[in-house]
């Protein structure tokens, strides 16, 4: 069973401990886009050129040397479109995956950085970016008017996961844990007359031989500031007022045609013990060339 791997407590954001936000991003019309600490956790910062596939990523702490380390590419755990990153030292350090996306317009970016834990803590965080300046869609009458929906891949890291190797004549308890994978998919509404957005993560799973089903969560309406980005609640589907974290993002490229989002949660399933996740989306506006499926019920 799942629940019999031993799970570890998240360390406090690093944000809290003191300095200036690394998500802080000032945009062309003099506006800062800054990644809440809530979300940002212990990720201080990430250099993605999806064109080369390559990322470096400066987290706190224990990942390799120098401070920004570089990822090796690690395909094997891709979630849909996001690309895979690892990098581990040795059989007894830290093993950290880090998973990104962006939009297919270049517009906005999402993405985690994360180990399994060891020696008690696990250190995770996640981003979101933006290039350019919030440009909503035009407000009219009716469908497709202001209210535009979202949809797309979800993709997070969980602690918790078995022990990264077997390494002879060493104690299991000094090894490090290999962080489970997480898949699901994401759909957004959101009306920009309203300056508001909600949505959900459903078909969610542990990403193992045989997957693990965890519960569908609920990402309560919240508003839209003035420069695109959004901060709201956590729940689990179904039950109100069950708080287990937070989700925020901010929207970008042409008429809002693209949204990047990250979640961060807590204590939300009784199959596991001390369970720590950290998620993202980078998502297509329904109508649009690219987007998803589901996006066939929604309005053009």
């Amino acid at each position: 069973m799942i629940r019999s791997f031993v799970c570890m407590a998240a360390m406090a954001s690093l944000t809290a401990c003191g300095g200036s936000n690394p998500f802080a991003e000032e945009t062309d019309d003099d506006t800062e886009i800054t990644v809440p600490e809530e979300l940002a956790g212990n990720l201080k910062s990430v250099s993605y050129n999806a064109t080369d596939q390559t990322l470096s990523a400066e987290i706190y702490a224990l990942d390799s040397t120098p401070v920004t380390v570089v990822y090796a590419r690690d395909s094997a755990r891709d979630i849909g479109t996001y690309e895979a990153y690892s990098v581990q030292e040795d059989s007894l350090d830290r093993f950290f995956v880090a998973m990104v996306g962006e939009s297919q317009d270049g517009s906005v970016q999402a993405g985690f950085v994360g180990d399994g834990g060891q020696f008690n803590r696990v250190l995770q965080g996640a981003y979101y970016e933006r290039n350019g300046t919030f440009d909503a869609p035009p407000i009219g009458t009716g469908p497709a008017a202001g209210q535009v929906s979202y949809a797309g891949d979800y993709a997070g890291i969980l602690n918790g996961g078995p022990n990264s190797a077997d390494a002879p004549n060493v104690d299991s308890s000094i090894l490090p844990g290999e962080p489970y994978l997480v898949s699901g998919q994401v759909f957004l509404n959101a009306n920009f007359a309203d300056m508001a957005v909600n949505g959900g993560v459903y078909d969610r799973q542990i990403v193992l031989s045989t997957p693990f089903e965890l519960e569908d969560i609920s990402l309560i309406v919240t508003d839209i500031a003035a420069d695109g980005s959004f901060f709201g609640d956590v729940e689990v589907h179904g039950i109100i007022e069950s708080d287990k974290g937070d989700y925020g993002g901010v929207f970008g490229g042409s008429d809002a045609a693209a949204v990047a989002g990250i979640i961060s949660m807590s204590d939300f399933t009784d199959n596991l013990d001390d369970e720590t996740e950290y998620g993202f989306f980078v998502l297509t506006q329904c109508g649009l060339d690219g987007d998803a499926a589901i996006c066939d019920n929604a309005a053009p």
